[in-house]
């Protein structure tokens, strides 16, 4: 039976592209299984672009003194919605949840440090998250199985063996703080041969200085303003450099070691996961050690994301159990 699911997310230069991505991801393999998807989104410019990218519907709160209730009770209705999910830190209200719960709704919650989630039937978290999992109602899962990652990632790759090292330089999808040109002006300074790649959108303000300097290093960098398969052009990079986000666990899936630049003690926080296993070593735009990137290793076996087929068991066991009722697993 095809279910109508309501999916609220966002995506901006501050927060970046990483909560529509993998909502996209989540949105296709419902689709494929055919059921109907609509997006909740505050940002216009951004998210929508990326929804429309995929052709799904979605409806856009314009209007910001229209109150948050109020919006998301309306989708419900009008849709018909029997699955939310929850991809913002906005300050969702909690109330929602409950109202959504009050009409047999299934509510999930991905990653999400927000109280709305500990009123959430199902919640999603990847390994690194800090969390007491004591005080949410509803089910807790948590691992790098609830990674939510493109297919290609799961696919077989061949890694291109480079003859001189290949950097990857990205700092997200937007670069909130400006960090790109600096950490490139840094790592030119290192003292070995290795080209660099580096992908910067061309809204960026640091877009033609990075792009001046790529034109004058004789081939050593290379810009991509837009990336079409990450999977595949990651097969030819040798160690990264990133601001932390979905990045970080493509990285580990291809065994790529990397350098994760922190901002504050969150960011350090969320890396601490890939440090502990040696997957990844910190760092900020002043300080770069690439030389510790070689005693970096990998022993890990890719695990494939479960959240869909874990949804999906979930609500098919609570219908047969009757609605408003917890499934206890």
């Amino acid at each position: 039976m095809a279910e109508n699911v309501l999916i609220r997310c966002d995506a901006s230069k501050e927060i970046g592209l990483g909560h529509i991505t993998r909502c996209l991801v989540l949105a296709n393999k419902f689709r494929d299984d055919g059921h109907k998807v609509v997006f909740a989104i505050k940002n216009y410019e951004i998210a929508n672009e990326k929804i429309l990218e995929q052709d799904f519907c979605f409806d856009v709160l314009l209007n910001e003194e229209l109150d948050y209730f109020d919006w998301i009770s309306s989708l419900v209705k009008k849709y018909e919605i029997n699955i939310f999910i929850g991809d913002i830190r906005d300050g969702f209200p909690s109330e929602l949840i409950t109202y959504m719960r009050n009409k047999d709704i299934l509510t999930i919650a991905i990653d999400e440090p927000s109280d709305y989630a500990k009123e959430c039937d199902l919640c999603f978290y990847p390994p690194h998250a800090n969390i007491d999992k004591r005080i949410y109602k509803g089910k807790v899962y948590q691992g790098l199985e609830y990674v939510v990652l493109r297919p290609e990632f799961y696919r077989e790759f061949k890694k291109k063996k480079n003859k001189i090292p290949n950097i990857l330089l990205m700092m997200g999808g937007t670069d909130a703080y400006n960090y790109t040109l600096p950490i490139l002006k840094k790592v030119m300074k290192v003292n070995f041969k290795f080209e660099i790649s580096v992908v910067l959108n061309t809204q960026h303000q640091d877009y033609i200085q990075v792009k001046e300097i790529a034109n004058k290093s004789l081939e050593q960098i290379k810009v991509y303003e837009k990336i079409t398969d990450m999977s595949k052009f990651l097969n030819t990079i040798d160690f990264a450099i990133i601001s932390f986000g979905t990045l970080a666990y493509e990285l580990i899936f291809k065994k790529i070691p990397a350098i994760h630049i922190y901002h504050d003690e969150n960011d350090r926080n969320m890396s601490e996961y890939f440090i502990k296993n040696k997957f990844a070593l910190i760092g900020n735009e002043k300080h770069i050690d690439l030389k510790k990137l070689t005693f970096l290793s990998f022993c890990l076996d890719k695990k494939k994301c479960k959240i869909i087929e874990t949804i999906i068991s979930y609500y098919q066991k609570r219908k047969a159990f009757g609605h408003k009722t917890r499934v206890c697993h």
